[in-house]
């Protein structure tokens, strides 16, 4: 019988008091980790491990966590990666979340909270379950095919692959062209929640998706304001 494999965490933390604390929780968990203790270390394990998320804490030595995950985000855009940090500053955040981050976490946090948290993008990133099957699931669009379990865009000869998040929003918009999708409705469907961070995060990941659905001019997301947004196909001449 095979094994079922572990999620693998990097936690990247130069408090050795709290990684190791981190590394305790999450083992208990069911999850397997590998602790670097500033940002270089951080890189340098990146490229030579395969992990299924990465725990980044900002302010660390030789390279701050907003370095390190900028670097990693170039080496592989679909890494679920969360900031952890004792700045709550609000220009902060929203640096980390316009680098693609999934989660950011301000110290002192519940390390049950943060295993919940790192167990739901998990869950929504599938990167937890590699070997299940995964059914089809292509859905047509103006031309345009899009394959969600792969998360991957074909439109003639172009292909852009997507981060899970972008599928999740993609999804949504696409079971519901034509119709207005609110602001909550799209939060507490992918992020779980309704707060001023996720809310700022969802934005970001707006504009990511209509660059992307540039390639197709049938096919934009438009504002509707006040209320959310809407996906619509538009009819050529």
């Amino acid at each position: 019988m095979n094994q079922e494999k572990l999620p693998h965490i990097l936690i990247a933390e130069d408090d050795n008091t709290l990684a190791n604390l981190l590394r305790e929780n999450l083992k208990l968990s069911g999850f397997t980790t590998h602790i670097a203790k500033d940002g270089m270390e951080a890189i340098e394990l990146f490229k030579v491990e395969k992990f299924d998320l990465i725990l980044m804490d900002v302010n660390m030595p030789k390279k701050n966590g907003f370095e390190a995950g900028r670097i990693i985000r170039e080496m592989d855009a679909f890494i679920p990666l969360v900031f952890l940090t004792a700045n709550s500053k609000e220009d902060d955040k929203l640096k980390g979340f316009t680098l693609g981050a999934d989660e950011y976490i301000t110290k002192p946090f519940s390390t049950q909270e943060l295993v919940a948290r790192v167990r739901a993008i998990l869950k929504r990133s599938n990167q937890s379950a590699p070997e299940l099957i995964v059914k089809k699931e292509i859905y047509e669009l103006a031309g345009m095919q899009i394959d969600m379990p792969n998360h991957v865009i074909y439109f003639g000869a172009e292909e852009k692959r997507i981060s899970s998040t972008e599928c999740d929003l993609l999804r949504l918009f696409v079971k519901n062209k034509n119709e207005l999708l609110t602001r909550n409705s799209l939060l507490l469907n992918v992020w779980g929640r309704d707060d001023f961070y996720t809310a700022r995060n969802l934005d970001v990941y707006i504009n990511k998706l209509r660059k992307l659905l540039k390639m197709n001019p049938q096919i934009e997301i438009i504002n509707i304001h006040g209320s959310g947004f809407k996906l619509v196909e538009n009819k050529l001449p």
